[in-house]
């Protein structure tokens, strides 16, 4: 079926010394990409990376946090050249974040199709980023602008993975809308199962008496985690058993317990700090409720195909999140789940509560959005149509 790609080069950005959705998203795409075809990925290569996974070439970079992408983006030239002479790739896939400008630079000279995915666009990360106001920030900003630029006029696709998102990169940049091609994210859906509540209780250790709501991800200022906590009095004052769960790490950490301390909850939440990977299908299975409150702020404007929500789906787990478009339809289109108003704390209470208080509306919510992530959304199916399109752009060329 995908007989004319036979090796592609995948170039990554990002900092395998955390974990993040970004990084969850390329390494399942590594993984799933390399069952069809010959893959190898370039990514940075801090002394710290662990090493261990496979098909990634790690390119010598600077390990400070301000030369770590432009070293990257000069030591990357050598070696992307030097693989190309050596293995010229059918495609070359860049994920657009930092910087880059000689991947595609490069596949125009030596005439290789390329592809772009964009996750994001540079001047709404500005909005929300507290750093923003920085010399340092205002540098990689300048650049990340005339990056994006550059590789959406240059390359032969582009992988959108939302339509909002599509929208804008044709309103901004004017990008032919036939040059984007719509991939939403997916779940691993053998990791992301379901599995029994109370002994996923039992291995954490948590309370098997109490109900569970339970929030995934990076605790960034666009998650919206500060309305789980504005909502919890309401949830407590009709469910008084329930617990929370924040599972993961960021920058808005400090911030959120300080607002758990302010409101006297600090013994109805449990922030568990970074987590590995695999460990996550856990606590999501341990919880009753799934929730994703995401602010409005860049989230209405380009939509949303967050991880979280996905995940959630493919451990059989209800979802609670903010009608944003994206998310909103994932929800309606699985059937697992209630969307709500974005900052509205009254409301997402509500719709907690109301899954807290009926079991079968949960289970029959949990049963329909796993069904429809297995059908629709599992990382294999994100690669195959990821192949389909770099087998029409090595075969039909660019647009």
């Amino acid at each position: 079926m995908f007989k004319k790609v036979k090796n592609i080069f995948l170039v990554f950005y990002g900092s395998f010394n955390t974990k993040s959705g970004s990084n969850v998203h390329i390494l399942e795409l590594l993984g799933n990409l390399k069952k069809y075809t010959n893959i190898v990925m370039f990514a940075p290569g801090q002394k710290s990376v662990n090493r261990a996974l496979s098909r990634i070439k790690y390119v010598p970079v600077i390990d400070n946090k301000y030369l770590v992408q432009p070293s990257y983006e000069f030591m990357l030239s050598f070696y992307l050249l030097y693989s190309c002479i050596k293995n010229r790739p059918d495609v070359l896939y860049l994920r657009q974040n930092s910087f880059p400008f000689f991947p595609i630079v490069l596949c125009k000279i030596l005439k290789i199709p390329s592809m772009v995915e964009v996750n994001g666009l540079v001047l709404d990360e500005l909005e929300v980023n507290p750093n923003s106001k920085s010399f340092a920030y205002k540098v990689f900003s300048y650049l990340a602008l005339r990056s994006e630029k550059l590789n959406y006029r240059y390359c032969d696709r582009i992988v959108s993975v939302t339509d909002k998102l599509r929208d804008e990169l044709v309103s901004l940049y004017a990008v032919p809308e036939d040059k984007i091609f719509v991939i939403n994210n997916g779940a691993n859906t053998d990791l992301f199962k379901p599995m029994d509540r109370e002994q996923a209780k039992a291995e954490l250790g948590l309370e098997n008496s109490k109900k569970y709501v339970c929030f995934v991800g990076h605790l960034a200022a666009w998650q919206g985690v500060e309305f789980l906590i504005y909502a919890s009095p309401l949830i407590l004052e009709k469910c008084p058993e329930v617990r929370f769960l924040v599972v993961g790490d960021g920058v808005m950490k400090n911030k959120l317990l300080e607002i758990t301390s302010e409101f006297g909850l600090s013994d109805k939440f449990i922030f568990t700090g970074r987590i590995p990977y695999e460990s996550v299908p856990l606590y999501i299975n341990a919880a009753d409720v799934c929730v994703a409150p995401f602010i409005k702020g860049r989230n209405l404007k380009i939509g949303l195909s967050a991880l979280k929500t996905y995940e959630y789906l493919a451990c059989g787990r209800p979802i609670v999140a903010s009608s944003i478009p994206g998310v909103e339809d994932l929800i309606e289109l699985s059937g697992g789940g209630i969307s709500v108003p974005p900052e509205n704390p009254e409301e997402l209470a509500a719709a907690v509560v109301k899954l807290i208080l009926n079991e079968n509306t949960r289970t029959l919510m949990g049963e329909r959005g796993r069904k429809y992530v297995v059908e629709n959304h599992s990382w294999n199916g994100v690669a195959r149509r990821i192949l389909d399109i770099c087998n029409d752009v090595v075969e039909n060329g660019s647009n």
